[in-house]
């Protein structure tokens, strides 16, 4: 990063733009440097810092190389259907991850948002719900594309980065390129503050979103996600819930409901909320878990005083560590066809698997690892 004084910088500028111009780019600079973000004055400067070709970043705003961009691919998901991915360019992987690294990681999401951040997220987040009587769980449809730039505009905004920079950074973190199943879809649009000047080029009649894979978005979606918290944390006060987002999962525990409420407002009132926040919910993943019922939250049992594994992960991950030992991962990743694309795809799955219990129970996870040891994986 550059390091250089605001008192220079007043000089400089006031030779050439006068004082006016150089007292408003130092208070500009100086609200920057108290945020701890990295001072950038246009996109010829992030040029500058990032050592990527100015041609590469200005066609990239004016949508001129969506496809050159990023490789789209999809890959199968255990709950059936397609998860889209956008593997950006080597040039837009740099940029966005410095983006990330030098300016989003700096923020802070809200409290009950657990993902994308911090070793322990998904026990944290499951934790809050142990010994709940009620659950309540909805998942977003379409989360990352349901984040337009106009919504990507406004973090940078407030910020404090300039409207023009705003906008270009925006456009630099989301794409037009998606998937043909969304080409003719017109999905959820968070509306943007009309009192921001939100910039337009000519020609730009659709707004980029999110593209998952992109190192910038994950963040980003947390951020945007900001108002929809909040609304549905107050709401959880409000009816004695408690109220976490871990990604597009969301959820509402009590131990008791409010007479005056009956599980039915409840449900109509949390869906009216993400529906006036721009987000749809997957009909076909909305769980309500009453009392004496099984109850999960990010896959981990919450019943006790302490997240645990269910019976069922523990025994798929015994039957994948027997049959991976004993016949070797292609072997059972050719079993599992219908599920993965690939021996990779297993492979990258069967290792988030126990990357996943390592953080709950290193016990068992020691035991069933240690015996994938002298398994020959793919590198």
């Amino acid at each position: 990063m550059e390091s250089w004084s605001v008192h220079h910088l007043y000089k400089n500028a006031e030779d050439k733009i006068g004082k006016n111009g150089a007292i408003s780019i130092k208070m500009y600079a100086q609200r920057l440097i108290s945020r701890r973000l990295p001072v950038i004055f246009s996109l010829k400067h992030l040029s500058q810092i990032t050592g990527i070709e100015y041609a590469i970043l200005s066609n990239t705003v004016k949508r001129r190389r969506e496809v050159a961009n990023y490789r789209m691919f999809s890959v199968k998901k255990r709950s059936g259907g397609r998860r889209f991915i956008h593997a950006p360019s080597c040039e837009l992987f740099k940029l966005q991850r410095f983006i990330n690294q030098e300016i989003l990681q700096k923020c802070i999401p809200h409290h009950a948002s657990f993902a994308f951040h911090g070793p322990d997220g998904i026990q944290e987040c499951a934790a809050r719900h142990c010994g709940a009587k009620w659950l309540f769980q909805f998942d977003l449809k379409d989360f990352f594309y349901t984040i337009n730039e106009s919504s990507v505009f406004e973090i940078f905004h407030g910020l404090g980065y300039s409207n023009i920079l705003s906008f270009e950074l925006a456009r630099l973190c989301t794409t037009t390129h998606l998937p043909i199943t969304f080409s003719n879809t017109v999905l959820a649009r968070p509306r943007h503050d009309a009192s921001l000047p939100y910039p337009t080029l000519p020609n730009s009649r659709v707004l980029g979103v999110l593209p998952q894979g992109a190192p910038s978005s994950t963040m980003i979606s947390n951020l945007a996600a900001r108002s929809l918290d909040e609304k549905l944390e107050l709401y959880a006060n409000k009816v004695g819930l408690v109220y976490t987002r871990y990604a597009d999962d969301i959820c509402l525990s009590g131990y008791d409901l409010p007479a005056s409420l009956s599980v039915g407002k409840i449900r109509s009132s949390i869906l009216s909320i993400i529906r006036s926040c721009g987000f749809f919910e997957n009909e076909d993943k909305i769980r309500i878990a009453g009392p004496g019922s099984r109850k999960l939250v990010l896959g981990l049992l919450v019943d006790g005083e302490h997240p645990k594994l269910s019976k069922e992960m523990r025994h798929r991950v015994k039957r994948l560590t027997h049959a991976i030992a004993k016949y070797g991962p292609s072997m059972v990743a050719a079993h599992e066809k219908e599920k993965f694309d690939s021996v990779f795809g297993f492979q990258n799955h069967v290792i988030g698997l126990f990357a996943f219990i390592k953080g709950i129970d290193k016990a068992f996870y020691q035991k069933q690892w240690n015996r994938l040891s002298q398994v020959i994986w793919l590198t």
